[in-house]
């Protein structure tokens, strides 16, 4: 059979792993040139699919193909493996990459590709969906009738504008590549993560009294009204808090624009110069601890389905490929903050099973060595030298100095001038000016090939080591370009590592966060999967045939009972991070963040 264009209507996407059997509920598709076929029987569809060349869906490994993998058995692991499928949003982004940041958000939705390939976009109804529309009036997206004449038309003309938009999206070894890397990583969504969810609920029930408290004690020493999810942002507040700033003595702070400025860093400024003002730091402490309570817990909750887990999305809709989770979202789960890094304690490893972490070293600075192929810089990452302690010895000549160049070192991989690592470093721009200088003489290869990569990306593109198109902002090439070319290939690394993983190791990928990969792995097999992540993560770099190879290394975490627990050994200081710690019924332990805000 030739290529095949087809599309699902189903259930809310919100619910694809958790709704049940009759999530997919109509198919529509067309083999070749041939008419659209319509059909609510998923078993015909599969066999067609399984017998044709190519697979055309757009968000096929994300969703289409996802949902008949999970509830009707689709062998998706072979079309994928023997590139027959086609994924016109993966494609899209390829052909036509993004720009840095969410201003091309909206821009690769298959409406969003026809109109601008095609001038043609799909059927609305005042002004909105025509799918969204029958959902509404149907009261969901799993109750419109199968044989609404509306319904199958807008199935029908997906098809259709799937088909046509598809003459225009190229795929190369790369996108095929890429499609193999999402659909190992939709196995995070598929699988789900484990929640705790008696402790989340405990969580909002403590976090909701403490949120009261401060609620009271503003209203009682400040007038503020209490009513509403933030009174302190409401006009009446405004003006209680303002009046609470004179009667301090001081000026209430203000933004830019004028409005009371409440945030952190404008209450650290305030105090800087008047921390002898006790009733001034009183108010700036409680309006800094109700701007605190977060709402991350919430929000795992909210996307905590009946199987007890969440289900995250997978995106890599960034402009170099980074990996987005979202529903929850993992990244907002930090470890750099005491208290922060406890709300990954609400993720669990399946029962039997452990949690381990592996995080690649310093993979955007190797990626931009195997780039740059200065000798120098390469020769910093050999085996048994530490890269920061390296470049404190080239910038200082003092391996002590090693936080010192770590922001210099940060800088030249995202390619900041001056200027930039002034701000960063907090230095004065002449010295930051004299480092440049100094890793300028140090790395001659590294300032070539910044300047080269520079020119290059004046035609509006750099590509990663693997090939992955990377679009640059005209008149931002200078910072872009390096960051552009270190990311996305650090990305690409990352990707490397996941397409190593033995089969048996995919089904436990729990999630991903910038260079980290988080499985949870059989507790008997530990020992096992923890050689063969590592296999697959560390391996040499090379660009080319005559390329010098840069190392790729990872660094593996504890095994953890929860996703904190695995990080004892690296926050040695934060006793707090280990389950048996969070175990004891109190601790004299100062500045514990769970035995002083978690038990409440």
């Amino acid at each position: 059979m030739g290529s095949l264009y087809f599309d699902i209507e189903t259930a809310s996407v919100d619910v694809l792993y958790t709704y049940g059997p009759g999530f997919c509920r109509l198919a529509a598709y067309a083999v070749d040139d041939g008419p659209v076929v319509v059909t609510a029987d998923m078993d015909e569809l599969c066999e067609v699919i399984m017998a044709a060349d190519r697979i055309w869906a757009h968000n096929a490994v994300g969703f289409d193909l996802a949902a008949l993998e999970h509830w009707h058995g689709l062998d998706v692991v072979t079309l994928v493996e023997q590139g027959r499928v086609r994924d016109s949003l993966i494609l899209a982004r390829l052909n036509d990459p993004p720009l840095p940041g969410k201003a091309d958000a909206r821009r690769y939705g298959l409406d969003a590709l026809g109109r601008r390939l095609l001038d043609e976009g799909k059927v609305a109804s005042d002004g909105a969906s025509a799918l969204k529309t029958l959902a509404a009036e149907h009261g969901g997206f799993d109750r419109i009738p199968l044989d609404d004449p509306m319904y199958r038309g807008y199935l029908m003309q997906d098809v259709e504008l799937l088909r046509a938009v598809s003459r225009f999206l190229a795929c190369d070894a790369y996108g095929l590549r890429e499609h193999r890397v999402m659909h190992r990583l939709s196995q995070i969504s598929r699988n789900g993560w484990r929640v705790d969810v008696t402790e989340a609920q405990r969580r909002v029930a403590s976090q909701e009294l403490r949120t009261a408290g401060l609620r009271d004690e503003l209203a009682r020493r400040y007038g503020l009204p209490t009513e509403g999810k933030a009174p302190h942002r409401t006009k009446a507040g405004i003006a209680a808090l303002e009046g609470a700033f004179e009667a301090c003595g001081v000026v209430p702070p203000r933004t830019a624009k004028g409005a009371l400025a409440t945030g952190k860093d404008a209450l650290a400024t305030l105090l800087e110069d008047r921390s002898e003002n006790t009733a001034l730091r009183e108010l700036c402490e409680l309006l800094l601890a109700l701007n605190g309570q977060r709402s991350v817990t919430q929000t795992v909750l909210d996307h905590t389905g009946p199987d007890g887990r969440v289900h995250p999305s997978i995106d890599a809709g960034q402009s170099t490929g980074r990996i987005s989770v979202t529903k929850p979202g993992l990244t907002v789960m930090g470890k750099r903050d005491r208290a922060n890094v406890l709300e990954r304690s609400l993720l669990l490893p399946d029962e039997g099973e452990v949690l381990v972490a592996f995080d690649l070293s310093q993979v955007d600075a190797r990626a931009v060595a195997a780039h740059c192929q200065d000798p120098a810089y390469i020769e910093a990452f050999a085996p048994g030298k530490d890269f920061h302690s390296e470049m404190a010895v080239a910038l200082f000549g003092d391996p002590g100095r090693r936080s010192d160049a770590k922001p210099v070192t940060h800088a030249t991989t995202y390619g900041m001038g001056p200027r930039g690592l002034a701000m960063t470093a907090g230095i004065p721009q002449i010295e930051a000016e004299k480092l440049m200088r100094t890793l300028d003489v140090r790395f001659p290869g590294l300032a070539k090939w910044k300047q080269e990569i520079r020119r290059e990306a004046e035609r509006g593109f750099v590509f990663s080591a693997w090939g992955r198109p990377m679009r640059i902002e005209r008149g931002r090439e200078y910072t872009t370009a390096p960051a552009s070319l270190g990311q996305g290939t650090a990305r690409d690394v990352l990707a490397e590592g996941i397409l190593r993983l033995p089969k048996w190791l995919v089904p436990c990928l729990r999630g991903i966060v910038h260079d980290e990969i988080v499985l949870s792995v059989p507790a008997d097999r530990a020992d096992e999967a923890e050689a063969a992540v590592l296999a697959a993560m560390q391996f040499e770099m090379r660009l080319t045939p005559e390329s010098v190879p840069v190392p790729v290394l990872a660094d593996r975490s504890d095994r953890g009972s929860d996703w904190t627990d695995c990080y004892r050994s690296e926050k040695p200081k934060w006793p707090e991070v280990s389950t048996t710690h969070r175990s004891q019924p109190d601790c004299d332990e100062p500045g514990c963040a769970w035995h002083r805000d978690g038990k409440e």
